[in-house]
């Protein structure tokens, strides 16, 4: 069989976005639930993980049962190559980036009955370490996110007519701070504060949200290259790519650092 036509994959990509951005209440829902029931306090390790596996599950299983049939066998669906994208951010952001929030931010991680952890020994200074479930759990988010921006990205450019290089640029820009500063009113919320807090949450909003918008600057324009122009990526490109993406991110980071310092 011919392979997938340019219009084919983005017909592909379209219906996997619409299934993304469908699934999202199921792991919005519950994270709200549990906040505002304060259940999580009272949960092991693994009832921790098993929260996060289940939300994190429906992005997965919706295009693999709903989404288009391949026309070109053999070839990865679009929806498996953004989620290997995405979990390569994730490991980077989790493992390594979480400590900048931590060293720099004043994030806080205080669930006291979750012990297993996994951080890296190198990059922190504070001691602090992330809790395992969190793997998982920003998986979901990041899921949700990165498909919201790239429809939203899309449909301000052709509202506003394009803009040139630089308009998109600050589009790309205004809308990753966007999502950041949402993400960080809603989870650093006071029904939180004894598990999940930041020292200075008002600051934090202004101005460490524009660090955090860095997954999102570097990640937006890379993510929208996925079997963009009509090319067919296989899953080693997707993952070279996520992994440019993430030093792409550590770059923006330190540059942050360097301007802004700690909080």
């Amino acid at each position: 069989m011919p392979a997938p036509s340019p219009k084919q994959k983005e017909a592909e990509k379209s219906q996997t976005h619409r299934l993304i951005l469908a699934q999202s209440p199921l792991w919005i829902l519950p994270v709200l639930l549990v906040m505002q029931t304060g259940i999580l306090r009272r949960w092991s390790d693994a009832e921790y993980l098993l929260f996060s596996f289940a939300i994190a599950s429906p992005s997965i299983l919706l295009p693999y049962f709903l989404g288009p049939s391949r026309s070109a066998p053999g070839s990865a669906p679009y929806w498996l190559k953004l989620h290997v994208w995405i979990s390569i951010l994730v490991c980077f952001g989790t493992y390594f980036g979480t400590h900048y929030f931590f060293d720099l931010m004043g994030m806080r991680y205080v669930f006291a009955t979750a012990t297993w952890h996994l951080e890296s020994d190198v990059v922190g200074r504070g001691g602090q370490v992330v809790p395992l479930f969190m793997y998982p759990l920003t998986h979901a988010y990041f899921m949700t996110y990165f498909v919201f921006l790239v429809l939203a990205e899309d449909r301000l450019r052709s509202l506003l007519g394009g803009g040139g290089r630089v308009g998109r640029g600050l589009l790309v820009v205004a809308l990753a701070y966007g999502v950041a500063f949402a993400e960080t009113y809603v989870m650093a919320s006071p029904l939180l504060e004894d598990l999940f807090r930041y020292d200075d949450r008002g600051r934090m909003l202004r101005v460490g949200s524009l660090g955090y918008a860095s997954y999102f600057v570097a990640g937006l324009p890379m993510v929208k290259r996925i079997d963009g122009g009509g090319e067919e990526w296989g899953i080693r490109k997707v993952a070279i790519e996520a992994l440019a993406t993430c030093m792409g991110i550590m770059i923006l980071l330190e540059a942050w650092a360097k301007v802004v310092g700690p909080l």
